[in-house]
């Protein structure tokens, strides 16, 4: 017995009737690109030490069973549909992340070919696009194409396109999370970082809680990351500095008692859920969560439900959990978990750029970093990847 698409039927039948009927509006094109795309969090438009940026994700699957060659993304407006940009070739290799994939299998494996969408597959294309201030932004659209895969099929096969929702939320303003010059923002804001690139599974649902995470790492007066013996924790100047409230607010929760790490080596720790913060406070302000995380065992100072201060000091930068030198994670999210939680956008209200690390490798062999401009202040900022600050 044949049995026929109610889909394909109603396609059908509506084509038929689309040719008969005279003098109406046009209907909508609709697409039937085998491809499902959905914006992980709605986009944010962030204030940054290089400018404006758009920051946003979206999940593209392939629901065919055949592979499908992404050929272009196309962001904009309705009316203008590559205003901030269209990707193809390997600005749009650059753009996506493959969840789960093993480094060993790339060459192997169709999805991981660039540009290419195995059956059955997905990726996820990380967006933080450079947006002029005097451009207004709205009524976003992301667009993509795909290659034929066959001779014959119509546009509405090879183009689709969905509405970007905006968040006009603006970010969280943050105060001073340590004091004093020579702290490096790394795996800040980028599409590189690793905080960027960590899309985490955490109670059935995919996120990016560490998005616009920093790992504030002070520098030597020399501009060295560690000044001695790399291995002595004592080495690193930004072990025992004061961290300090970001906001007025309530402690949320802390975890305090796992060991530090020495530097440069495995975690003393098992990694967990539960430890790879290590020592943490987490700060509930009036709108979000700061996460901090790594702290010395034994030096925080507050305690769950405690009323806090900005400024205030909460306890001492360290080593612990998954960190392998002392610095302070700090990240700002929708809840109060390092990894269940989805990031949110934040500024600092003020402090002084001094530069930005171009070699990183460099630096972590010991190499000094040198100021290359004039220090500037800031406000209302938040820094992008590697940027060397002080507050």
């Amino acid at each position: 017995m044949v049995r026929h698409s109610v889909l394909g039927l109603m396609v059908g039948a509506a084509l038929a009737l689309a040719g008969a009927v005279m003098g109406r509006a046009e209907p909508v094109a609709h697409s039937i690109t085998p491809l499902d795309i959905r914006v992980l969090r709605p986009a944010s438009l962030v204030p940054t030490t290089t400018g404006r940026h758009l920051v946003f994700e979206a999940m593209i699957a392939n629901f065919s069973t055949i592979p499908v060659t992404l050929a272009t993304l196309r962001l904009g407006t309705a009316d203008q549909p590559q205003l901030l940009g269209r990707f193809e070739g390997e600005a749009l290799t650059d753009l996506l992340l493959r969840p789960g994939r093993k480094v060993e299998d790339a060459a192997q494996s169709v999805s991981h070919q660039p540009g290419i969408l195995a059956g059955n597959s997905y990726a996820v294309a990380l967006f933080d696009i450079p947006v002029a201030d005097d451009l207004k932004v709205g009524d976003l659209r992301l667009g993509l194409s795909i290659a034929p895969f066959k001779e014959g099929l119509p546009d509405t096969t090879l183009n689709t396109a969905i509405t970007v929702p905006l968040d006009r939320t603006p970010p969280v303003v943050l105060s001073a999370p340590v004091m004093g010059r020579g702290w490096v923002a790394f795996n800040a804001l980028s599409n590189t970082s690793i905080h960027r690139t960590t899309l985490m599974v955490v109670d059935g649902q995919a996120r990016l809680p560490e998005r616009y995470a920093i790992d504030f790492m002070k520098l030597t007066e020399d501009g060295r990351e560690f000044g001695g013996e790399p291995a002595n924790i004592d080495s690193w100047p930004g072990y025992g500095q004061p961290v300090l409230a970001v906001a007025d607010g309530i402690i949320d929760s802390v975890r305090d008692g796992l060991p530090d790490n020495v530097p440069g080596q495995a975690p003393v720790q098992k990694v967990t859920l539960d430890t790879v913060a290590g020592n943490q406070v987490i700060l509930r302000m009036s709108t979000a969560f700061a996460v901090y995380a790594h702290l010395i065992p034994g030096s925080i100072t507050v305690r769950p439900g405690q009323a806090v201060r900005r400024g205030q000091v909460l306890g001492r930068l360290g080593n612990s959990g998954q960190s392998d030198a002392p610095h302070l994670h700090l990240q700002v999210g929708d809840l109060g978990h390092i990894a269940a939680a989805d990031g949110l956008p934040f500024v600092f209200d003020s402090f002084t750029l001094a530069g930005v690390i171009r070699d990183t490798a460099a630096a972590d062999a010991g190499a000094a970093w040198h100021a290359d401009q004039p220090p500037e202040t800031r406000r209302r900022q938040l820094p992008t990847e590697n940027a060397v600050m002080g507050f």
